[in-house]
């Protein structure tokens, strides 16, 4: 019999970028903020946003917001 594997942890998925979106989206900040802060364009910030969600299971923004209290990546 196998022994049973730890689930992965969704947030080790994300990539270094989507975990900087992930930080200011926390914070509040708009898409097209996050994009001029990135340097990247709006609809990639979105896709980011978006693959973020998708990868941690978080369906609002409310969810992403508590995701990022829990696990310490901005304090409330």
């Amino acid at each position: 019999m196998l022994a049973k594997e730890k689930p992965e942890d969704p947030y080790d998925s994300l990539t270094d970028r989507e975990r900087k979106v992930l930080h200011l989206a926390a914070e509040g900040t708009a898409n097209a903020r996050i994009a001029e802060k990135l340097n990247i364009s709006v609809r990639t910030a979105e896709a980011h946003r978006a693959h973020v969600m998708s990868k941690l299971g978080l369906s609002s923004q409310t969810d992403l917001i508590r995701f990022a209290i829990r696990r310490g990546i901005i304090t409330a």
